[in-house]
């Protein structure tokens, strides 16, 4: 994916096939950055369960946390597909990763103690390409909606 070569250090210990720590953390990032803005406003409760995502990535990167949301920013205005990003899910999680991510989307999407249609929408189109099945989606739901 083009947003984590920002990341990457051009050595020859990073070439290996497995996917770098952080790789699941800023994939969840982006597609967090995704529910928290589609509902047309980024409020404060789901910024600050994004940041602290965030922080978590600066510290393996060395990298500053705005510096990584502006380019979580940018890459979103930008982007049109997440296809890149479902196929590096499908190839490199485990289902265990997978139900983490979603269980991450969740608690942004409830953030703000309302669900946003178009942020279930989201969510469930993300569970259904990475083939999670909606069992285990409502599960997830009810459990952040609970929280």
């Amino acid at each position: 994916m083009k947003i984590f070569n920002f990341f990457k250090k051009k050595s020859s210990e990073n070439i290996k096939k497995e996917p770098v720590s952080y790789d699941f953390e800023l994939t969840a990032a982006v597609l967090a950055y995704e529910i928290a803005r589609i509902d047309g406003e980024i409020n404060k409760e789901e910024l600050e369960i994004l940041m602290q995502e965030l922080v978590s990535i600066a510290e393996q990167t060395n990298k500053d946390k705005s510096d990584i949301l502006n380019i979580i920013e940018s890459y979103s205005k930008n982007s049109v597909s997440f296809h890149d990003f479902i196929e590096d899910i499908n190839k490199e999680y485990t289902k265990e990763r997978k139900i983490e991510l979603l269980r991450f989307m969740w608690d942004v999407a409830y953030a703000d103690s309302k669900l946003d249609i178009e942020e279930e929408r989201l969510i469930r189109r993300v569970a259904d390409l990475i083939k999670i099945k909606d069992v285990e989606v409502l599960k997830l739901k009810d459990k952040a909606k609970n929280i």
